[in-house]
């Protein structure tokens, strides 16, 4: 089945407003609270957690397993304030979500070097190496290609020429420094919180 870039574009801001109002997967969030954060029906926005793969069970939709009853919390995923276990840079997108302090450790695929990294939502507290950069698709400022940046799992890179060869592997990639990275993930969740001008 083929995805529209309509439905790819709705569907990438309704997970990132689940994101957010599920506080990153610990509680679960009312569908019709879903649709009203995003601009869609209730109808559509059913549509698209199913879309997505989200759980909806009952009226509630959660990021994580099926809930037992509308009264039990969601406990995240394990790592869910950390980066994946390739230090994916899911984390930028978590600490501008749940505004909490958010950890990743990763190791340059490279160099072997380790590399860590603590963020708020608007500032980066540890960067170690300090020429750690991201590898990271190229998505502009659009939604385009919103769902590459979070399913690509783009990695950690010690520094900018450790990160080369994935550059020549992936055209249109681009490196960007921690802080750099951190400045983007505003952008794009500046452009998934925008309302659309009409109901999908």
């Amino acid at each position: 089945m083929t995805t529209s870039q309509t439905d790819r574009v709705a569907a990438a801001r309704l997970a990132w407003a689940a994101l957010k109002l599920t506080r990153a997967g610990r509680h679960p969030v009312g569908v019709d609270r879903l649709a009203a954060t995003v601009g869609v029906t209730p109808i559509e926005a059913r549509r698209l957690v199913e879309l997505i793969g989200f759980t909806l069970h009952r009226d509630l939709v959660s990021t994580g397993p099926a809930p037992r009853g509308a009264h039990h919390r969601i406990e995240p995923a394990e790592g869910t304030l950390g980066a994946g276990p390739d230090g994916t840079v899911d984390m930028f997108l978590l600490a501008i979500a749940t505004g909490e302090r958010v950890h990743a450790t990763a190791i340059c695929p490279v160099t072997g070097t380790r590399i860590r990294i603590e963020l708020v939502s608007n500032a980066i507290l540890l960067a170690d190496p300090p020429s750690a950069v991201v590898a990271a698709v190229d998505l502009g400022f659009g939604l385009d290609g919103a769902d590459a940046m979070a399913c690509a799992g783009q990695p950690f890179f010690a520094s900018a020429s450790a990160a080369a060869s994935w550059l020549v592997a992936h055209p249109g990639g681009r490196i960007y420094r921690v802080a750099a990275y951190l400045t983007q993930a505003h952008r794009l969740v500046a452009a998934l919180e925008t309302r659309p001008k009409y109901v999908l």
